[in-house]
This record gives C-alpha cells, sequence and structure tokens, in this order.
C-alpha cells in the first residue's frame, strides 16, 4: 500500500495537518498496532482478501484521521475486532468487518474470490443494498481515504 507507507512518513510524532471538507484546518493523531502474528492470522476466516491480510500482517489494527479533542476518525480493525464485530455486525459468510468510520459507520469488505473484493459502507448495512457496495476494493478505498484526508469522500456522490 503505497499511500499508506506515504502518509506514515509524512507524519510527526504520530500527528498531520489536513486540510478537511469546507476549509477546516486541524492537525490530527495517527497510530499503528504492531503487526498481526501468523498465529492471529490463521484465526480469520479462509475467505479472505489478500489486500486485508496484508495490511494486518504489517498493522494489526490502526486508527487515522483522529482528532486530538472530539476523536472519531476511522478505526481499522485488528484480528480480533474482526471476528467480533463479524460476529455482532450479522455478517454473511463472504463479508468481513474491516473498521468503523468516525460516526460508527460500518466498513465491510465483501470477497468475491481471492482477486476480487469490494468495499461496503453505511450505517446499518443490508448486504444487499446495493447503495452501500462502493466500486472499488479494499486497496483503492484505502487510497482514496488517505488522498481524501480522512473525508468520507463515498457520501460526496450518495444524493
Amino acid at each position: 500500500m503505497v499511500a499508506l507507507e506515504a502518509l506514515k512518513r509524512r507524519l510527526v510524532n504520530g500527528r498531520l495537518e489536513v486540510q478537511m471538507e469546507e476549509g477546516y484546518v486541524d492537525t490530527l493523531h495517527f497510530s499503528f498496532n504492531a503487526p498481526a502474528t501468523e498465529i492471529e492470522i490463521k484465526r480469520l476466516t479462509e475467505k479472505m482478501s489478500n489486500d486485508v491480510i496484508q495490511f494486518l500482517k504489517n498493522h494489526n489494527g490502526a486508527e487515522l484521521f483522529v482528532h486530538p479533542t472530539y476523536g472519531g476518525g476511522i478505526q481499522l480493525f485488528s484480528v480480533d475486532e474482526i471476528i467480533e464485530y463479524r460476529e455482532v455486525w450479522e455478517c454473511p459468510e463472504r463479508f468481513i468487518p474491516v473498521g468503523a468510520g468516525r460516526d460508527g459507520e460500518w466498513i465491510v469488505c465483501e470477497v468475491v474470490n481471492e482477486h476480487e473484493n469490494y468495499i461496503w459502507v453505511g450505517e446499518f448495512l443490508t448486504y444487499t443494498d446495493d447503495i452501500e457496495k462502493l466500486p472499488m476494493d479494499y486497496t483503492r478505498w484505502f487510497d482514496y481515504l488517505i488522498v481524501a484526508q480522512g473525508a468520507h469522500f463515498w457520501d460526496w456522490f450518495r444524493g
């Protein structure tokens, strides 16, 4: 994930000044967990996106674009959280919870096959409504998230 590595190089003590929607500028916090172990990775379902696995091998979860006073931001799940939220959110077999948005939106990766996956985002996913499915995979979604500086870019075109 080239965009993630570039972002991490720009951080100063886990912080970055970002310009968000409507010209709002602030210094936001970023934290990355240590890599997941092979034992942790093996606890995940066999039907898993290679993109998500690669992220977990580098960072077993992360918090991105977090306001120092108000919190929020994007939480990317650890292996334990993926397992926990899969049950809590009642995800069908091919849907893997990968994170939560700043307002509690569910971020879920639909794994079609080992080469194809899609990101779904919504407050409470039905796993059937195509409006919740984004026309991009996990890596592209992650790249766009970084380029959009943590903004929920997917909402810009949803009416």
